[in-house]
């Protein structure tokens, strides 16, 4: 998770936000969750095609 909110240059509160939402996919493993590569390229084309 700290790698995606350093990518999207945001903190990892508003990533874990992002996930417990439903807005972004994740995978809980233990007490962290794993954001799938795959399912970041779908949040980023699905918000690229909003033109936010």
């Amino acid at each position: 998770m700290k790698e995606v909110a350093a990518y999207l240059k945001t903190s990892r509160q508003q990533v874990r936000k992002m996930i417990q939402s439903g807005t972004l996919y994740a995978v809980q493993v233990g007490r962290e969750y794993r954001i799938p590569e795959e399912a970041l390229a779908a949040w980023l084309s699905h918000k690229d095609g909003q033109g936010q």
